[in-house]
């Protein structure tokens, strides 16, 4: 039979559940009174289950308006079911929680309110889902069937996928992610049997049922861990606060796996996988192509174990994953070793009486203190001899004298350098004076001879040179903080550059990872069609630092016109009727400009020379997208549609009135880019 609870298959003379610890008992009895002597056991013994058939109880449950077909699958979570809608008569697939989380009633309706929030996103990536609902004790949600195959079975068919699938894969769900995190819908459980592919090849993320809306409260009230120990964040595995990062490091521990064929932590239980999750380092795979050591990069910085070292939204990832095997330049193993994939410090426990029993987490490269914590201190430098009196300095105990030093000789001939350069500069540059106050020449030596003839016999100890006055006052100079010194750091440029970009720190040329000496630095960066950017970065000694750049995209409207000095025609900008969408610049001065290049890959149904499809936007004063709708559309359906869904998620520089941001509407052209 099989647990209700996590679906885990047990003896029928089991009382307990062996992986989440239910009491089976009374489901047990129940079946050893309803069945002749030895019947359940001979059932366990033949491998079938010896509780009633789930989709029978279903298939009840659901007889009025669906009829179930067959099972699909089964998980911790949730069973599936194929189903065929009797009144719109299509094939759906119907997901069955637990019969035991039918008697919590917050957890049913904590998990409505948010499988409705996840069925109020429509997008190309995401399966829609038809109904949330609950009959007898059957909590259910009806979406739409897929008949392709799901991204674990193919990973298991396959091993290894080629960097091409992976990457066109990872971009549609980054994009499913993105739509999903912009309106407060955090995945929480993504893995390859969440990734599914439809009948053309295009990905689809499933299983948003079980998200947590960031606004509301959290779905593990009743005590479960929503997720798969091998693809959790480290936030997720401390159990703290989420947001949209943590399912980019989920979906970093997807494309490790599509890279290599296998996850890239695991254990013999979930506390172990977890740890590793927190504590390890991200293990290098062999890379043999340029194209993967690219795409590993991607995936080292996805999988970061603080939140704020990896990529802060999908959209910036998105755009990393499309700039792979263009033009920009790649990265080295070097570079890849020194990404922020390292294991987290631990935090520093209060002190405990009992011996530890539980192993130290291996050490590792960034858990290592920094050379200069790593050295002991340096000795204090003995005590100055007390004003007034002269005679040799006390040598410490255990150490033998120091010969007598030279340095009075070495400073005696520095006085007279000095003092012989200062005279040849005041009479070359500045003249002779016509009275003058000045020492006579052989005040210092006299000087000198009289500290001398002063110290006691044997007494090498150097006394300060006095300095002779000048005639003329030398501004004191403003002592400087000295330069930082140690190893160089390195540079890591991310962010929306295309191809063909130039980059400077301090007028110097560099490349996109750059090993820089540790300060300051003046970063430029420039590229054909958009705005020059700068920064001053600070280098630290032996650290890599992740540099965001957002380039902004250049104007390109024309030199504005005089206007007639006849009273234009009223102008409704909220919603133009017309063609015109700012007439007379009546609208806006300056038009809404997008953040990343509006390009996307033609789907694959799209056959010969795709044309351009132009999208009707309005773009908030905020510079998100209210509405998207096609204004002219490409030879190709798919390219149209998939145009306007990908010109819904682009990020704008708002327009502007005045020099005030408002709402404006733009005709935007999507070009397609060859797959």
């Amino acid at each position: 039979m099989f647990c209700s609870r996590c679906g885990t298959e047990v003896p029928v003379s089991t009382r307990f559940c062996s992986t989440c610890g239910l009491d089976l008992s009374a489901l047990t009895q129940g079946l050893t009174a309803s069945q002749p002597a030895g019947a359940a056991a001979a059932a366990a013994g033949a491998g079938q289950p010896g509780q009633p058939d789930e989709a029978e109880i279903v298939r009840d449950a659901l007889k009025d308006e669906y009829v179930i077909e067959k099972e699909l699958g089964r998980g911790g979570m949730a069973v599936v079911f194929k189903a065929r809608d009797k009144s719109l008569e299509r094939e759906v697939a119907i997901k069955v929680l637990p019969f035991s989380l039918s008697f919590d009633a917050e957890f049913v309706e904590r998990f409505q309110r948010e499988a409705r929030t996840a069925g109020k996103l429509e997008h190309p990536n995401i399966i829609p889902i038809y109904r949330v609902g609950k009959s007898g004790r059957v909590i259910y949600f009806v979406m739409k069937f897929i008949r392709g195959k799901s991204l674990s079975s193919v990973i298991e068919a396959r091993g290894a996928l080629p960097v091409g699938e992976s990457k066109r894969m990872l971009i549609e769900c980054a994009r499913a992610l993105g739509f999903a995190h912009k309106h407060g819908i955090v995945h929480r459980d993504i893995k390859p049997d969440n990734i599914m592919f439809d009948e053309l090849g295009q990905a689809i993320v499933t299983d948003f049922g079980i998200a947590k809306a960031q606004s509301g409260a959290r779905l593990t009230g009743t005590g479960m861990s929503i997720g798969t120990p091998h693809y959790m964040s480290p936030e997720q595995a401390r159990a703290q606060n989420l947001d949209g990062r943590s399912d980019i490091y989920s979906l970093g521990v997807v494309a490790y796996q599509c890279l290599t064929g296998h996850v890239p932590f695991d254990g013999e239980d979930s506390f172990s996988i977890g740890y590793k999750h927190i504590m390890e380092e991200l293990p290098t795979p062999p890379l043999e192509t340029a194209e993967q050591r690219d795409l590993f990069a991607v995936v080292q910085k996805m999988m970061a174990k603080k939140a704020d070292d990896r990529f802060q939204s999908a959209e910036d990832l998105v755009q990393s994953l499309e700039r792979l095997g263009g033009a920009a330049a790649r990265m080295s193993m070097a570079e890849i070793s020194t990404m922020p994939t390292r294991a987290i410090e631990p935090v520093k426990a209060p002190p405990i009486s009992m011996a530890a029993t539980t192993p130290l987490p291996r050490a590792s490269a960034s858990m290592k203190a920094p050379p200069e914590a790593a050295a002991p201190p340096a000795a204090a430098p003995p005590a100055a001899p007390a004003k007034g009196k002269l005679g040799p300095r006390p040598v410490p105990r255990g150490q033998a004298p120091k010969e007598k030093s030279k340095a009075p000789f070495y400073a005696l001939a520095a006085v007279v350098v000095v003092g012989v350069g200062l005279g040849a500069y005041v009479m070359f540059f500045r003249g002779a004076p016509a009275a003058t106050t000045a020492t006579p020449p052989d005040t210092a030596q006299q000087t000198i001879a009289r500290a001398d003839s002063a110290r006691p016999a044997g007494d090498t100890t150097r006394q300060p040179t006095p300095t002779p006055p000048s005639s003329t006052t030398t501004p004191a100079r403003t002592p400087t903080a000295p330069a930082p010194t140690g190893p160089e750091g390195t540079l890591s440029l991310a962010g929306n550059i295309p191809a063909g970009a130039r980059f400077t720190a301090d007028g110097r040329t560099i490349t996109r990872v750059q090993k820089l000496a540790p300060g300051r630095h003046r970063l430029r960066v420039e590229a054909t069609g958009f705005q020059a950017y700068t920064a001053t970065v600070t280098i630290a000694s032996a650290q890599t630092l992740v540099h965001n750049v957002q380039l902004q995209a250049a104007s390109t409207s024309p030199t504005p016109t005089p206007e007639p000095t006849a009273p234009a025609p009223t102008v409704n900008c909220a919603n133009p009727a017309t063609g015109v969408l700012n007439p007379g610049r009546a609208c806006y001065d300056t038009r809404p400009s997008p953040r990343t290049a509006a390009a996307m890959t033609q789907p694959e149904s799209c056959s010969g020379v795709v044309s351009s499809a132009t999208v009707l936007l309005q773009v908030s004063a905020t510079g998100d997208v209210v509405t998207a709708s096609p204004r002219q559309n490409s030879n190709c359906a798919a390219f149209t549609a998939a145009a306007v869904a990908f010109a819904r998620d682009m990020a704008f520089t708002p327009a502007t009135k005045n020099g005030q941001p408002v709402s404006a509407w733009i005709a935007l052209p999507i070009r397609p880019l060859p797959r």
